[in-house]
């Protein structure tokens, strides 16, 4: 009878194993040279301004969007380091401003140990109402721009958070 028990647990236990969520995907850009823990496959879509080219992968749902955003940056070759968190600033606050959004955050980090970035949040207003998680890293001269937007819920959820953390540069 106990052996009856113990191969009935094993099978729950295993049943319950094979219904466990998988990871979030795990997509790899070899074109942009990242990867990052996806939902699923993210649509991809390009387009180039004044000759300079970006790329965004995207996956979207009805409460918001994961997305990662790729653009070449007008940087001039002999333009000083110190200039970096100027550009950073001026993206951050070109973001909040096109979601009419409110800064609710907002820090400097570093990605890898080498590539100088920032990390902020922002309540979106307008039509728009919800919250917008962002990392962007200056790698050279793109501009790496990681957001999670959409409703509180969905921007501070679990799998959002796995996607901002997940990101990383490929060299």
């Amino acid at each position: 009878m106990r052996r009856g028990w113990f191969i009935l647990l094993l099978a729950v236990s295993l049943i319950g194993v094979g219904c466990a969520e998988p990871p979030p995907l795990e997509f790899v850009s070899t074109q942009d040279k990242f990867r990052v823990r996806f939902g699923s496959v993210p649509k991809i879509s390009e387009k180039k301004a004044s000759g300079l080219k970006t790329t965004v992968y995207a996956h979207k749902s009805a409460e918001g969007a994961l997305s990662v955003t790729v653009r070449e940056m007008p940087i001039p070759d002999d333009d000083p380091p110190d200039r970096v968190p100027l550009y950073l600033a001026q993206v951050r606050d070109d973001m909040i401003r096109t979601a009419h959004g409110t800064a609710i955050s907002d820090s400097s980090t570093t990605l890898a140990g080498k590539y100088p970035g920032r990390i902020f949040a922002a309540r979106l207003g307008g039509d728009q109402l919800g919250l917008m998680r962002v990392r962007i890293y200056l790698v050279g001269k793109l501009l790496y721009q990681v957001m999670a937007i959409g409703t509180e819920d969905y921007v501070n959820s679990p799998a959002a958070t796995t996607f901002l953390e997940s990101f990383m540069v490929t060299e």
